[in-house]
């Protein structure tokens, strides 16, 4: 088939002061001065339940005491393709949200947000849900020299033929979810076998509960991810490259991203034994 396979895997870490001797460029940008803000947009509608949420913040300087700047005071809209439009309400902390769209695959969706004037807009297509075959829960008491000994959790999705799908994985472990702002769990299907193997790199034990969440991305929303994960990806390198931002698709020049996903969830309980597979929920 030609296509290349692509599996990112990569951690979100905090930013460190580095006493390692790497590469930097000199530049005359004051990072700690007062500078423009920009407006951080991110939103998400999904098929696993009726709510969309769409945060609308600014950026704020280095040494603010805020991570960042809500914005309340915004006018957002969400639309379908299929004549269906709501005005999101604001719940405070920059946070607007509404029950009255419901995602559905295959549709476009068309945010619109108004910030002082200015008028920002996104659109993406739901795409459809993961062909996920089966999930295997395995106990490795040898899995690599660097690795915890414990159950690990693997995901089997099948190839679609039809075009390249993009994935992003969540895991709960006993109620807490591993994988918020710590990691992103990414990969896409353009793999030459007929059935791909993702391992998620966590240990469990027999009895934890588990709940994993597959969402199926567009290319877009895939590439704003990764990203975003490059943006850490090296922070160990003796060479640094300049950090950017991951490229949005809300335009004009705004941060985040706006994004349509389905979804397939799964729970299950860790059993008492050696190798078990897991019906896959809807």
């Amino acid at each position: 088939m030609g296509r290349f396979r692509k599996n990112i895997l990569l951690p979100i870490v905090a930013f460190a002061t580095a006493f390692t001797t790497g590469c930097y460029e000199p530049s005359d940008f004051n990072a700690f001065g007062d500078g423009e803000r920009a407006v951080v947009i991110e939103g998400r509608v999904t098929d696993a339940d009726s709510v969309s949420i769409v945060t609308v913040t600014r950026t704020v300087d280095a040494l603010s005491d805020s991570d960042c700047e809500y914005v309340d005071n915004a006018i957002v809209y969400l639309r379908d393709d299929q004549g269906h439009s709501a005005e999101l309400k604001n719940i405070g902390n920059g946070i607007y949200r509404t029950t009255q769209i419901e995602g559905i695959v295959g549709n476009r969706y068309l945010l619109t947000v108004e910030v002082d004037g200015m008028h920002y807009s996104s659109i993406d297509k739901m795409p459809a849900r993961a062909l996920i075959d089966s999930m295997v829960v395995e106990y490795r008491d040898n899995y690599t020299i660097f690795d915890t000994i414990g159950y690990y959790i693997s995901v089997y999705s099948k190839l679609n033929n039809d075009s390249v799908q993009y994935y992003r994985v969540e895991i709960e472990k006993n109620g807490v979810l591993l994988n918020d702002g710590l990691s992103l769990w990414l990969y896409e299907d353009s793999h030459l076998a007929d059935t791909y193997k993702m391992t998620i790199p966590h240990t469990f034990s027999s009895g934890d509960s588990v709940a994993v969440s597959v969402y199926s991305l567009s290319a877009t929303a895939f590439e704003y991810f990764s990203g975003l994960s490059k943006q850490f990806s090296t922070i160990y390198s003796n060479i640094q490259p300049p950090l950017t931002n991951p490229e949005s698709n809300i335009t004009p020049s705004a941060l985040g991203c706006f994004h349509a996903t389905s979804v397939i969830k799964t729970k299950f309980a860790v059993g008492n034994v050696r190798r078990e597979v897991v019906m896959v929920g809807e």
